[in-house]
């Protein structure tokens, strides 16, 4: 691995980081979550063949967002050549930037932010967004 490489992985983890606390990412996440929590039903342990259709939505959204924007922000910067390095060096990315990755390949994963974001839209829970730490409805 080339000090070429290790310094791409670092700019690419930094601009994820930036993406995530990106108002603009808050918001594609938020209007996404608002119109397609009502689908799931969190006490069914059924998973109907509508969420494996949002589910992708979800993934193909979020996926197009971040590819935008690290094109934009890192140069040299392909999803292929970032997954590659995220695969050889599985310690290194940990926290928000780990979390998010996963809601997009891990059906379980999403369903429980999805399930999240329904109760906090109900008044009864904290919002969950990848973006953010947890926080209080008021």
């Amino acid at each position: 691995e080339t000090d070429e490489e290790t310094i791409l992985f670092d700019n690419t983890v930094g601009a994820l980081q930036e993406i995530l606390l990106d108002p603009k990412f808050d918001k594609l996440q938020t209007d996404f979550l608002d119109e397609n929590c009502d689908e799931f039903d969190a006490e069914s342990k059924e998973n109907k063949l509508s969420y494996t259709k949002i589910f992708d939505e979800w993934t193909k959204l979020i996926e197009m967002f971040i590819d935008k924007e690290l094109q934009e922000k890192v140069k040299g910067y392909s999803s292929e050549k970032f997954m590659k390095m995220v695969q050889e060096r599985p310690d290194e990315v940990t926290g928000d930037v780990f979390d998010m990755l996963m809601s997009l390949s891990d059906f379980e994963e999403f369903r429980g932010i999805i399930l999240a974001h329904k109760k906090f839209k109900q008044g009864k829970g904290i919002n969950v967004l990848l973006c953010k730490g947890p926080s209080v409805k008021k």
